[in-house]
């Protein structure tokens, strides 16, 4: 049913976890609920030195959003925004037709978590502390 990159990314997936004094956090829920992403970034002089997330969802989500913070850490800001969806499955391999929509979740994400640390970087702000559930 899914891709054996898929598989393997959920059932050992990268970056799992919460930054304590975190730079910037997004988050995504999907229209239905069924998927919550939360994404995690500390950025030191214009790139991601971590980056984590917490995803409460099934194989894919999970997956998808591993894949993502995979290819954003050690990347700068600018080449987290460029993350596109292709991207995305290209690292993922088949996804089913009815889980495509994870992949914008997942892209969506990654916009607000950079949204979120260009707006306090503008603000000359410090790391934000977020509460891991809401």
């Amino acid at each position: 049913m899914y891709s054996e990159k898929i598989m393997e990314e959920f059932l050992d997936p990268k970056n799992y976890g919460v930054i304590k004094g975190a730079t910037a956090v997004g988050k995504t829920i999907s229209d239905m609920g069924s998927e919550i992403i939360k994404i995690f970034i500390k950025v030191e002089d214009n790139k991601i030195v971590d980056c984590k997330f917490q995803t409460f969802g099934g194989v894919v989500a999970i997956a998808l959003t591993s894949f993502a913070t995979n290819m954003m850490l050690g990347r700068t800001i600018l080449g987290a925004k460029r993350i596109m969806p292709e991207d995305l499955i290209e690292k993922a391999g088949e996804i089913p037709e009815e889980k495509k929509y994870i992949v914008n979740l997942v892209i969506s994400t990654i916009d607000k978590v950079i949204d979120s640390y260009e707006s306090k970087a503008k603000k000359g702000g410090d790391a934000v502390e977020e509460e891991v559930a809401d």
